[in-house]
């Protein structure tokens, strides 16, 4: 009997070296998932807001909205930025209809720090991208400005 219970416990103490020898590639999913995710570094700039509006004022943005009224001629990106590292730098990139319009390159300061660009515009669907230096998108805002109506003219009475 005492053969057996000394057998039993090597073989245990094996099985249990074994598993604390396991590589990498070896441990169950849920493990190598919570390490890549603590592997990953945070951003190091990350858009806490972004709005289109109708102008800034005192650093806020006024009249927030996504759907511009016909005669709108210029638009408002107002953004709320925070960054590991500053200064730094990132862009505003408009698209009108999917095709790319415009690149504002803003300074950040410090952190957190509101920066806004303005944007003359013309009906149809646009889209702002936030990016930074390299071009990785942070955010996005879509915006419409209406068209006229069909036949309407400026100044008619």
């Amino acid at each position: 009997m005492r053969k057996y219970l000394l057998m039993s416990a090597f073989l245990a103490a094996a099985v249990c070296a074994a598993n604390a020898q396991t590589t990498p590639a070896e441990q169950p999913a849920e493990m190598k998932t919570e390490k890549s995710l603590e592997q990953q570094p945070a951003p190091e700039i990350k858009v806490e807001k972004i709005v289109t509006a109708t102008s800034v004022e005192k650093r806020e943005p006024v009249g927030e909205t996504s759907s511009f009224d016909k005669g709108t001629t210029q638009v408002y990106t107002w953004t709320k930025i925070t960054a590991e590292k500053v200064p730094t730098t990132i862009k505003h990139v408009y698209y009108l209809e999917e095709k790319m319009v415009r690149e504002i390159s803003l300074k950040i300061n410090s952190s957190p720090y509101r920066v806004w660009s303005v944007k003359n515009v013309v009906p149809g669907n646009w889209r702002v991208d936030v990016t930074n230096e390299d071009g990785t998108v942070l955010a996005s805002a879509v915006f419409t400005v209406a068209a006229p109506a069909p036949g309407a003219t400026e100044g008619a009475k």
